[in-house]
């Protein structure tokens, strides 16, 4: 296993205090993700642990809507529910 630079540790640290996530971190840095957290954990024992995956685009408010929808049959397919909560929310989202 290579070594980490000091100067690798510090871009870390720095892009980290400024909130960028671990991906992008080791994305920028041509890293591994998981060296990026190990190198957080050893610096930072309180950094907090990153969830997985990609956020919701949509609050448990849009996810209900779309089920009354569905539920009151006025859409009927992925596309429709598509269409109609890309109207309702600013971020749009693909089926």
């Amino acid at each position: 296993m290579r070594s980490i630079s000091s100067s690798q540790k510090e871009n870390i640290l720095s892009m980290a205090s400024n909130g960028l996530p671990t991906c992008h971190i080791a994305s920028k840095l041509g890293l591994g993700k998981s060296t990026v957290f190990r190198v957080l954990q050893n610096l930072l024992p309180d950094h907090p642990i990153p969830s997985a995956g990609c956020p919701t685009k949509l609050s448990s408010t849009d996810q209900h809507c779309i089920l009354l929808q569905i539920a009151s049959e006025k859409v009927s397919n992925a596309v429709q529910a598509t269409t109609h909560i890309n109207s309702i929310i600013p971020d749009a989202v693909s089926s």
